[in-house]
């Protein structure tokens, strides 16, 4: 019946852990050229902590780097409007059902998982493993080879995270 706003509220989630992934990876600061002679020289100018640190570029580095510098301050544009939008459709989520609240919910505990490399899956696995020993609570077979079928991108972590809370009486209706 919703399946409009939870398709737009999904794509919005990706497109954020997609930019919120691309931004660790892009530069700050800008690009400072100085004449020295007849040459000129770039450096990437950007702050760390209080002072402001200076990188030499070189010739080929400086177009890539100023590239990478245009695209985050894109993403840095585009990142509240996205924001913003989903919590648009969370509030009318809430006027509208509190089924279709709960599963934009889930959605948005999900995302962010399905979003994960194969490396970090295997990492998110390892933490959850020490923690379980920590706390004595064994993982089941059962279990293991749920979050196996995760980590290996058959399974989504959106349905064994739903199928969990149903499993415990956290979600009781459709």
């Amino acid at each position: 019946m919703y399946f409009d706003i939870t398709n737009e509220y999904m794509a919005l989630l990706k497109q954020k852990c997609m930019i919120e992934s691309e931004l660790k990876t892009c530069p700050k600061g800008y690009i400072y050229k100085k004449k020295i002679g007849d040459k000129e020289y770039a450096y990437l100018k950007y702050r760390n902590g209080t002072t402001v640190e200076s990188v030499y570029l070189k010739n080929n580095e400086a177009e890539e780097i100023e590239s990478k510098l245009n695209l985050r301050k894109t993403y840095e544009e585009k990142l509240p409007k996205i924001n913003s939008r989903l919590m648009e459709i969370e509030r009318a989520a809430g006027y509208l059902s509190n089924a279709l609240s709960r599963q934009l919910n889930v959605l948005k505990l999900s995302i962010p998982m399905e979003s994960l490399s194969s490396a970090e899956r295997f990492l998110s696995l390892s933490f959850s493993d020490a923690m379980t020993s920590i706390e004595g609570i064994p993982v089941t077979d059962d279990v293991r080879k749920i979050l196996s079928a995760w980590q290996n991108g058959k399974k989504t972590f959106s349905s064994i995270f739903t199928d969990t809370l149903r499993q415990y009486g956290f979600i009781t209706e459709e």
